[in-house]
């Protein structure tokens, strides 16, 4: 599935993204509230593998987001399964330099209309670091709110908020 944006390509994240959402994550600003997830390029290797695993089994999955003009890496959103507890979790994350043009609330958008419309969920989640203020108030201006409090299988406390379809 490749989304496009005003400002962003959005193709599917595969392992050509790898070196670049390593580069993402090593930054430690970006990787403070991606919680337990391995952040060195072997670990980001094997995220970006179980994406596509994800991808291939449910239809749906993560995106690169591509600078439209320029074509820079920029970061990852979409869409992904936590089987453990029945949902699919709406996420984001962005490079620092990317951050604060709202670039983030354009992919999540473009994100919510597939997940809503074409593949005909009713519900989406956002796992989301209960000190990660500006994402938990991105996640509420997408029409989002605290559902309840959660321990990841990585052991990170985490809010999960919710929103409906309309």
């Amino acid at each position: 599935m490749h989304l496009e944006t005003e400002r962003l390509l959005m193709p599917p994240l595969s392992g050509e993204h790898t070196g670049a959402l390593a580069e993402v994550y090593a930054d430690r600003d970006v990787a403070r509230y991606i919680g337990g997830a391995t952040l060195d390029p072997e670990g980001t290797a094997a995220q970006v593998a179980r994406f596509e695993v994800v991808r291939r089994e449910h239809g749906f999955g993560q995106s690169a987001l591509l600078d439209r003009n320029t074509g820079a890496f920029l970061g990852r959103a979409g869409l992904h399964p936590w089987p453990q507890w029945g949902e699919v979790e709406l996420g984001y994350v962005l490079a620092r330099d990317a951050q604060g043009r709202g670039l983030a609330a354009e992919a999540a958008r473009a994100w919510l209309d597939v997940a809503f419309g074409e593949l005909g969920l009713r519900r989406l989640t956002a796992v989301i670091h209960p000190a990660n203020t500006p994402s938990r108030a991105l996640a509420g201006r997408l029409g989002f709110r605290v559902h309840r409090e959660e321990v990841t299988p990585a052991g990170v406390r985490v809010l999960v908020h919710e929103r409906h379809a309309s």
